[in-house]
């Protein structure tokens, strides 16, 4: 009943329309009522069988005798039937208009947690991506929200207007035999034991369904996203045998889920004939003893088996409710996750700043077990050029991945311009920090709208001038529809060359006064490289610039340069006093560049 309670609670977040479907349901619950009703005229006025039936029992006060008060023995053959097709017209009508509100409450509320989802991951940390699968968040704003809204359009609204019409169908039996319908009541509730223990396995096996579709999702996006390494290792058949794998635990999850929800009906079913069985006999002889007509009886009958209905349609409905309570509990593990790096309170927009960087005793972990960095201190003063190197996982990206507050410092502090960056609102610090990764991250989306990515107001003057300083106008203007040819899913349809060119373009236009670079151009032919380069000295111009170095250039050019070793700054200077020292940064040259060596002795 508590998980119920939840759904309805966010089925209200559309009060107006669940209240005006709320209205439609009572309307269904009356022209329910009176339908049932007038079978007791129907028998014993129409068709004359209260003749046969003790006078008591006829003359007792009924709930449309003030219907037929005024109307004639003669009148009243008309009079039914037409009695009879406004119930049916208003119960159809009714049940129409409160389904339709229904389904529309249920489409927002989809909406809003589709929304909801989207805001609350776009704000996330860094540090929750690293651990959330896409294909899980991506299940989750889908096959889950799906789950919500059938259950909220579809069976909560069933749920709640068949309902009403037991109701309904209750009060009736009372009106005609209190003493019937307290023998119904008796055996009625054993029912309710059976519904409680398939709702409690729906929703058991409803959640499990669920984490199942999301590692088909997850493994679908891992073999989409990488089908190139796949392709290159020939991994083809391994994948299908886990995407197989997984299908088949979603299949076993779901038939098991089937056969809890196909059993649940017809058992309900089964009770309720028995129920019915029951009453039937008790019925037959309260007629034989005179306390109620044929009519009554008949009446009874009907309104005790025309509960079968709304009954299987909420065993049914109640199913898919489950499900949807699971999913939206899933989805509730979503919202409840905080991110781990927040503006405070105090927090103000970082000032225009020249982009001097300094790190005071920085050490970060990525968890109690892994740490990075140790004790970092090092000082960079506006414009100046620094290149960082150093062995794989030595935290070269994980000081530029600081500066950006991707990730918070364990202890320590970096101050831009004197600021320390925890005092500004993070949407002002990365407005002035520029970022060309490795990873090139472009948008399935035009040129254009990759390079003023986030400048959606920028004349197409300052783009084309930003293409020209990354040298990539001239390959744009080649394709098919120039800056506006849509480039494919991470610019799939451009050569890397291309993409880095799009990435730097990107990055100029934004003119950040600090810039984050990290050189991706060893797999690069020459003529590409060659170009990337002028590109490279071209974005560096004028701000002060964090390399991850890759290239020879880039590292000779550097006004200072980092040597991490184990988390730790184990050297700094520039090219010239670094190779003098004959120290960790003269071996790692000469292994990268051994062809310079025997120049620089």
């Amino acid at each position: 009943m508590k998980d119920i309670l939840q759904l309805f609670k966010l089925t209200l977040q559309e009060k107006r329309k669940f209240i005006t479907s709320f209205v439609f349901t009572i309307f269904v619950g009356f022209f329910t009522f009176l339908f049932v009703n007038l079978v007791q005229p129907i028998v014993d006025k129409m068709f004359g069988l209260g003749q046969k039936i003790p006078a008591e029992a006829i003359e007792k006060t009924r709930f449309l005798d003030f219907v037929f008060r005024n109307v004639s023995e003669d009148q009243i053959i008309h009079f039914v039937p037409l009695l009879l097709v406004i119930a049916l017209f208003g119960k159809g009508l009714f049940t129409f208009l409160s389904s339709f509100f229904m389904k529309s409450i249920g489409l927002k509320v989809s909406k809003k947690v589709r929304d909801d989802i989207s805001s609350h991951i776009m704000y996330q940390s860094t540090d929750y991506f690293d651990r959330m699968a896409t294909g899980e968040l991506m299940s989750r704003m889908t096959n889950d929200v799906d789950r919500i809204q059938e259950a909220v359009s579809g069976s909560m609204g069933d749920f709640i207007r068949e309902a009403f019409v037991i109701f309904a169908l209750l009060v009736s039996i009372f009106f005609i035999d209190w003493h019937l319908a307290l023998v119904a009541f008796i055996i009625t509730p054993l029912a309710v034991i059976p519904l409680a223990v398939f709702s409690r396995e729906l929703k058991k096996r409803g959640r499990m369904n669920q984490i199942r579709m999301a590692d088909i999702y997850k493994i679908l996006h891992e073999t989409i996203t990488g089908n190139k390494i796949v392709k290159a290792f020939t991994m083809e058949k391994f994948e299908l045998k886990k995407v197989f794998q997984a299908t088949k635990n979603y299949f076993q999850s779901s038939l098991k889920l089937a056969w809890i929800g196909s059993l649940s009906s017809p058992f309900m079913e089964f009770l309720g004939g028995l129920v019915g069985a029951f009453i039937l006999f008790v019925g037959t002889t309260r007629i034989t003893r005179g306390f109620i007509t044929p009519g009554d009886f008949g009446a009874f009958i009907m309104a005790l088996f025309y509960m079968y209905t709304p009954i299987k349609k909420i065993s049914r409905a109640n199913v898919v409710i489950q499900q949807g309570i699971a999913s939206f509990e899933r989805i509730n593990e979503i919202l409840k996750s905080k991110p781990q790096i927040l503006d405070h309170d105090r927090a103000y927009p970082l000032p225009p700043v020249k982009g001097h960087v300094r790190f005071e005793n920085v050490s970060f972990n990525y968890n109690e077990n892994i740490r990075v960095l140790y004790d970092v201190d090092f000082e960079i003063l506006p414009k100046e050029k620094v290149a960082l190197i150093g062995l794989s996982g030595a935290g070269k990206t994980t000081i530029v991945n600081l500066i950006s507050r991707f990730y918070e410092t364990t202890s320590g502090k970096i101050l831009i311009d004197g600021i320390d960056i925890r005092d500004v609102n993070l949407s002002s610090l990365r407005k002035q920090i520029g970022l060309v990764t490795q990873e090139l991250i472009l948008f399935n989306d035009t040129v254009r709208n990759n390079i003023a990515y986030g400048l959606d107001d920028t004349p197409m003057e300052k783009i084309l001038d930003a293409a020209r300083a990354a040298e990539a106008h001239d390959f744009i203007l080649k394709l098919p529809e120039g800056y506006e040819t849509q480039i494919g899913e991470k610019g799939g349809l451009l050569s890397i060359g291309q993409r880095q060119r799009l990435s730097i373009a990107r990055a100029l236009l934004k003119n950040p006064p600090i810039l984050v670079l990290d050189e991706a151009t060893s797999s690069l032919d020459s003529e590409s490289e060659k170009l990337i380069q002028v590109a490279v000295e071209n974005v560096m111009k004028d701000r002060t610039t964090f390399v991850i170095a890759h290239r020879l250039s880039t590292i000779r050019n550097a006004d200072k340069i980092l040597v991490l070793d184990k988390g730790k700054i184990a050297e700094i200077g520039s090219h010239q006093q670094l190779y003098k020292k004959n120290g960790i940064y003269r071996k790692l040259y000469d292994l990268q560049f051994p062809e310079e060596k025997e120049l620089l002795n």
